[in-house]
């Protein structure tokens, strides 16, 4: 599942040693904010393991974000508990940011005409050749 909207902030973070495999762990807690006419709010754990998730998280607090998220229920002593464990975050950018971003790009190369016929300027394409030269 994914849902958008503004990571409010960490609620907490713990840490240990696991019993079994002797490894270290590492866990987050976070408050995304879905706005609307009536926000709700989704609290939601983040496991760090090796990978570094959890920097990844704090850097995008107070900001409008897309969390991809697995939901799943535990039973302990005949009640159920809903756990909510998130494994992606990116930055959300709108439509009409995205929009004013490629405006942007486009004015700029319109700008540098002149001298782009005179010298060709670099394109990312990944380091993988084109082929196709033509301007239209």
């Amino acid at each position: 599942m994914e849902v958008t909207g503004i990571l409010v902030k960490k609620v907490g973070e713990r840490s240990g040693v696991s019993n079994t495999t002797g490894n270290p762990w590492k866990t987050g807690e976070y408050l995304v904010e879905i706005p609307g006419q009536y926000p709700k709010r989704i609290n939601f754990k983040v496991n760090d393991g090796n990978v570094g998730r959890l920097s990844r998280f704090d850097s995008l607090v107070g900001k409008m974000v897309t969390v991809s998220f697995d939901v799943d229920a535990h039973e302990h002593e005949g009640r159920w508990f809903n756990e909510i464990k998130a494994w992606g975050v990116s930055e959300y950018i709108d439509q009409t940011t995205r929009e004013a971003n490629i405006a942007a790009a486009q004015s700029q190369e319109h700008e540098q005409g002149g001298d782009a016929a005179a010298e060709p300027q670099p394109t990312e394409n990944n380091g993988e050749e084109k082929g196709d030269d033509l301007p239209f």
